[in-house]
């Protein structure tokens, strides 16, 4: 039991200096007093997220899911973008320059309006995996002291404020993020590559498939 307590010790850690984080970027872009934008933000978003996100961005299978997303989150990963912090090779390429179109002081007022779009999972994992994917989720996995995921990210994968929703989340999307914490890229939260590591190739699925059915 000991190695699971440290490891439940250590993402309490992690988690609360992520809110730290987070409280710092609504502090800092999400106070009252913001400056009116001259474009409504959902003709912002039709104009420049729904080419990679898809229609009422929903999502593609490179492209996450970006309505319902938490306006804290959002507002995080713009900031991530536009200083390039969030590193790999598609946020480099695509996101880095569309973050530049969002000024600071305006990011809040686009973040709110997708976080007001009703989500829709995705529904694109492999059903066989969904089991053992909910399993991981819910109560990790004890003998590799891997935490439940729930401990973040909600019961119901809904995160809250700069924990992102996950629930209804593209599989490929989710699989693919986890890769990436195994191969280095940058994360704000610094147990997640500890966590992926662990998982095998099998068991990654295996989430990225349950998630992407929770509604």
């Amino acid at each position: 039991m000991k190695p699971i307590k440290t490891t439940i010790a250590a993402l309490a850690i992690a988690c609360t200096s992520v809110f730290a984080l987070a409280a710092h970027a609504q502090i800092r872009n999400c106070s009252a007093g913001a400056e009116s934008w001259p474009i409504e933000p959902a003709a912002y978003v039709v104009r420049n997220c729904a080419f990679c996100h898809g229609v009422g961005v929903q999502g593609r299978a490179v492209a996450p899911r970006i309505a319902g997303q938490h306006r804290d989150y959002i507002v995080l990963q713009l900031d991530r973008f536009r200083n390039k912090s969030r590193n790999n090779p598609f946020s480099l390429k695509y996101m880095s320059h569309v973050a530049t179109n969002v000024l600071p002081e305006n990011e809040c007022e686009v973040a709110a309006y997708l976080s007001s779009l009703e989500p829709e999972p995705f529904n694109n994992g492999d059903e066989a995996l969904v089991h053992q994917g909910e399993a991981i989720f819910k109560t990790g996995v004890p003998k590799d002291n891997i935490p439940a995921c729930q401990f973040c990210h909600g019961p119901d994968a809904q995160g809250s404020g700069i924990f992102p929703r996950l629930g209804g989340q593209s599989a490929y999307y989710l699989k693919r993020r986890l890769q990436q914490w195994v191969e280095g890229y940058s994360v704000i939260a610094e147990h997640m590559p500890g966590i992926a590591q662990k998982l095998s190739p099998e068991q990654m699925d295996a989430v990225a498939s349950y998630l992407s059915y929770v509604r």
